[in-house]
């Protein structure tokens, strides 16, 4: 922690250097000309500007000059120590010294177009050697680039080059060690889960990782050969746009996650279309153009996306902002963090503001602390998720645990029932031979067998009831004969000659299982003689049709609405429903409820239809692999 704080005051600090370093640059101002003459004294008449202590040009391909007013006596001690001039960011391409006290002109060449042998001492950043005079002196510097053109000029002893260079190094190291570490852990959770957040956090931090090489000259120092200049250089701008990308690519699966606006998702996915534009211009010969274009979407990004996670309806984790109000809060944050972070940074780089010293180091700065942010944000993800995950998983367990007691329930239910049926069937049985004995007359008699009857399909429509819950009715099928099947069932009805069946077309052989068919249209003919008028006829009419679906065979059941009305349409189904009206009847208010079970079982459908004097159910059953016979 001590390390870390050390580090962050080195770098915030107002010079920017160690303690004992001394930087001979007593003023800097910037020339007001595009290319004078090299000749120095050309140079001297040139106006000036004063300068803050980093060059903020912008972009452009015209040179940029520089004036130093240095002090070589700021160090009386200074013997025979050289001083040379340090450069920073170390991504500028060509930097050139003219020292007016050299006789050469210029007195050094440096940059990312040229080896790291041209330097005066090889280091990650640029620096030049300056005369030996210790005389007070003007000296020039002229920088050309396709990137930002952003610099800082300080000139330092030689040893305290070297001071600069290990403090550089340690902090570069120690921030490209974080990343690489923020990488690894991504990749480890990727193991365990994937992830698409997971996954662009990885992308990330490796594209930044990558970045950070290049602008801190990692890459120049590794790759030390006189050809291999201008490649780096490419490489530098090329892991430019792919850290920028990445960050984007990150910002926008976060608000996905995070359920934010179509719109604003749309926003987001269109400044990503835009990379792939940036890397043609690149190649095309337009990089300097696709970098100002590049460090615009720096700026505008993170607005873009602080503004989305306002009108977000769900935090971090996924889960609503009424459930967890403090998570979308925890992304506004981020992004708030992000947005002041690249602001400070794409504003100096657009020329639009001069950027303090910090501004050199804030593009490394928004990595680091945008991956902790990252960081910190998945391990809460991933701490919610977690939560979720146990409390899914308790809520599985009780729900076992529930349709375990449901299911024990329900077999005692059946247990009781087949009991009670067994128990009662006897009984009936033996009223129905004493109501034959005793001399009934013909009306009394019709009404005790009515009555043993509906006793029966009572007891009979529970159990089927019971099987059809628990999925024990498994169809048996077999060729039938649709309009056979149908006399049949109107024949074992007290009622038959109140039924009146009819057909069109040759007479339906379907695969079917005759039972539970048999069932069905014996409860439909009961609910229809049972509600309807006492002496009105009920309608069977069976057809073939040709639909979208195929070949179908339709049996419509109709009949005359009675006393107890019609049923309610989204209600006629429902097991255990009875009509107010009806519930002078016999009945369990099971046998529409089987009707629909036993189709759907059977491969097929059942509707029910209002038709005003009238209502009628429909049951339709596939043909096929049926056949037709006559």
């Amino acid at each position: 922690m001590l390390l870390w704080l050390w580090l962050l005051l080195c770098l915030v600090s107002p010079t920017g250097t160690l303690a004992g370093t001394v930087d001979h640059v007593v003023a800097r101002h910037r020339v007001l000309t595009t290319e004078p003459s090299f000749d120095t004294r050309a140079l001297a008449d040139a106006p000036v500007v004063p300068m803050n202590k980093v060059l903020s040009a912008g972009y452009g391909a015209e040179p940029v000059w520089v004036r130093l007013s240095i002090d070589p006596g700021l160090t009386p001690g200074l013997m025979n120590e050289r001083l040379l001039l340090r450069v920073r960011p170390g991504y500028l391409d060509e930097i050139l010294l003219f020292d007016p006290a050299s006789a050469s002109q210029p007195t050094g060449v440096t940059g990312d177009r040229h080896p790291l042998g041209w330097q005066a001492v090889p280091s990650a950043v640029f620096n030049v050697a300056l005369d030996a005079s210790r005389q007070p002196r003007d000296v020039w510097v002229r920088v050309t680039t396709k990137t930002a053109r952003t610099a800082h000029f300080e000139v330092v002893r030689e040893s305290d080059l070297h001071k600069l260079d290990a403090q550089a190094m340690l902090w570069s190291g120690l921030y490209l060690g974080c990343l690489v570490i923020f990488a690894i852990w991504g990749a480890a959770q990727l193991l365990v889960r994937r992830d698409a957040l997971t996954l662009s956090f990885v992308g990330f931090q490796l594209a930044s990782a990558a970045y950070g090489a290049c602008i801190l000259g990692y890459v120049r120092l590794l790759v030390d050969l006189d050809d291999a200049a201008a490649v780096v250089d490419v490489v530098t701008v090329i892991m430019v746009l792919v850290a920028v990308f990445m960050s984007i690519l990150f910002n926008t699966v976060l608000l996905r996650e995070m359920h934010a606006p179509r719109s604003g998702l749309r926003i987001m996915e269109g400044i990503l279309a835009l990379f792939p534009v940036l890397l043609l211009m690149l190649l095309g010969g337009l990089g300097m153009q696709a970098l100002q274009v590049n460090m615009m979407i720096v700026l505008l990004a993170p607005v873009v996306a602080w503004v989305i996670a306002l009108k977000s309806r769900r935090g971090i984790s996924g889960v609503s902002r009424a459930q967890a109000p403090g998570e979308r809060w925890i992304a506004v944050g981020y992004f708030s963090v992000s947005m002041v972070l690249t602001s400070l940074a794409a504003l100096p780089g657009l020329g639009v503001i001069e950027g303090p010293l910090i501004s050199l180091h804030v593009i490394m700065l928004h990595g680091l602390v945008t991956g902790f942010l990252m960081l910190a944000m998945l391990l809460y993800r991933i701490y919610r998720l977690l939560q979720q995950r146990e409390l899914l998983a308790v809520e599985a367990a009780f729900n076992r645990q529930r349709a375990q007691r449901e299911r024990a329930h329900r077999e005692d239910q059946q247990k009781l029932l087949s009991m009670l049926a067994h128990e009662l069937k006897t009984p009936l049985a033996t009223l129905r031979m004493l109501m034959g004995s005793i001399g009934l007359p013909a009306r009394g008699h019709r009404a005790a067998e009515r009555a043993v009857q509906d006793m029966n399909q009572v007891i009979e429509r529970c159990l089927q009831a019971g099987q059809l819950d628990d999925d024990a009715l498994r169809p048996q099928r077999q060729p039938v004969q649709v309009d056979a099947l149908i006399r049949e069932v109107v024949s074992s009805l007290p009622e038959r000659g109140l039924v009146r069946v009819s057909g069109e077309g040759s007479a339906p052989v379907v695969s079917t299982d005759p039972q539970l068919l048999a069932v069905v249209i014996r409860n439909l003919l009961d609910n229809a003689l049972k509600y309807g008028p006492s002496d009105a006829p009920v309608e069977v009419f069976w057809q073939a049709s040709a639909g979208d679906e195929g070949p179908a065979m339709h049996v419509d059941v109709r009949n005359e609405v009675g006393l107890s009305g019609k049923p309610v349409a989204d209600k006629v189904f429902t097991k255990y429903y009875r009509h107010p009206q009806a519930q002078r009847r016999t009945g369990s208010g099971l046998g529409l409820y089987l009707v629909q079970g036993l189709v759907s079982n059977l491969g097929g459908g059942v509707s029910y239809r209002d038709e005003g004097t009238h209502v009628k159910f429909r049951v339709t059953l596939p043909m096929v692999g049926s056949g037709a016979g006559s």
